[in-house]
């Protein structure tokens, strides 16, 4: 199947084609549901092969 998915600690799972697309799509989620800003080496750090 390929990509990479980050699951957010609310439950939500992000997915992405590769570790720098998800991370992006977990920056927008943590800024728009939980008012946080997550690095773009945070968000990478979360990113798991899918």
């Amino acid at each position: 199947m390929g990509g990479h998915t980050i699951e957010c600690p609310c439950g939500t799972v992000l997915r992405g084609d590769d570790a720098d697309a998800v991370a992006v799509e977990a920056q927008r989620h943590a800024k728009a549901v939980h008012d946080m800003d997550l690095s773009d080496e945070q968000a990478r750090a979360m990113a798991r092969p899918a």
